[in-house]
């Protein structure tokens, strides 16, 4: 009875980190953190497994040595192999969402690309304009970026022989930067706006061609995001909120590109019913691939800085998880993206 009891606690246990999303669970505290790690969860599944088998091959020898008839170990190993299948479910999980980390190849002379970097305030003009200039980006989300960096990096860009504005939106308190965004001149001008989108406290906006710009023609409204994170109790309600409703801004509105640190992944609530919106990650197969922290291999990270975009009006036709740049905490991720 007792062995059955510890084997069903574990297998559901199991069943709660690898499929809360089925559950109705992966809002919720710890599962919400947890599942957004899954490729660090698959690691320690199998590290536990293996400490698991450690410690019962250690009693078997010190059984052997005493002289004493080795006992048998049925439950330990049992858990160590749901442990091992656990881990096995969620590698699975991150291979069917996509880990080419071939990187987004090169972009048409027609696409628009789209870079989105959470900098953590560290990363300077000299770094964003060079890691622009790499990726020829047409449209820059900065996260966590002061206003005076983002217009140093803009007349860095136009100094450069590339015209660029910058828009910005600073965060309700002091605790961190606002967000950015980069626009270069060639798409026309463009005009901030918050209306219909989630008060994050952050700096989230959107940017919309201004009245009679050739703009309308190539790339229409931009959203800049970034939300709550699932960090604290007291967090949690505008961490849902948040996520579900920039979802809902880029099911409901014609064209649109939405980019930045969502704080959440596919897994999340917000994220799992995207409608006639896409995940540039998704659709090239490389949703598997962690954007945060940065200092960790992209397969254990969270895949929680994102590229969304009407699929109605846009075809993916390149994504990929960048290098760490600067001091951040998240790595940058581009698109490339093409009108239908």
């Amino acid at each position: 009875m007792l062995a059955g009891a510890v084997l069903a606690a574990v297998l559901g246990g199991l069943v709660l980190l690898v499929a809360p999303d089925r559950l109705g669970l992966a809002d919720r505290t710890p599962l919400a953190q947890l599942v957004a790690l899954r490729g660090l969860a698959a690691l320690a599944l199998v590290g536990c497994a293996l400490a698991l088998l450690a410690v019962v091959g250690g009693l078997h020898r010190l059984a052997h040595r005493s002289g004493l008839t080795p006992p048998r170990w049925p439950v330990p190993v049992a858990v160590a192999a749901l442990l091992v299948v656990g881990a096995g479910a969620q590698a699975a999980v991150l291979a069917g969402r996509g880990l080419d980390g071939s990187g987004p190849g090169t972009a048409a002379d027609a696409d628009v690309v789209v870079l989105s970097f959470n900098t953590f305030g560290v990363v300077g003009a000299a770094d964003l304009t060079a890691l622009v200039l790499q990726h020829d980006a047409d449209l820059t989300v900065l996260a966590e970026t002061s206003a005076a960096t983002a217009r140093e990096t803009a007349q860095a860009l136009t100094d450069a022989g590339r015209p660029t504005t910058a828009l910005a939106a600073d965060a309700a308190g002091t605790r961190v930067d606002g967000v950015a965004l980069l626009v270069r001149d060639a798409l026309g001008a463009y005009t901030q706006d918050t209306a219909g989108l989630p008060a994050t406290e952050l700096g989230t906006f959107a940017a919309v061609p201004a009245g009679g710009s050739a703009s309308e023609e190539v790339v229409g409204p931009v959203v800049a995001v970034h939300t709550r994170a699932p960090s604290a109790a007291g967090s949690m309600p505008d961490w849902r909120a948040h996520a579900a409703a920039i979802a809902e801004v880029c099911r409901s509105t014609p064209g649109a590109i939405v980019a930045g640190d969502l704080n959440a992944t596919l897994d999340h609530p917000g994220l799992t019913d995207l409608g006639p919106c896409v995940d540039a990650a998704a659709a090239t197969g490389a949703a598997g691939l962690g954007t945060w922290p940065a200092d960790v291999p992209r397969v254990l990270g969270a895949p929680i800085d994102h590229v969304l975009v009407d699929g109605r009006t846009w075809r993916v036709t390149g994504f990929g998880v960048l290098p760490a740049v600067g001091g951040s905490d998240h790595r940058p991720v581009v698109a490339h993206l093409a009108r239908r």
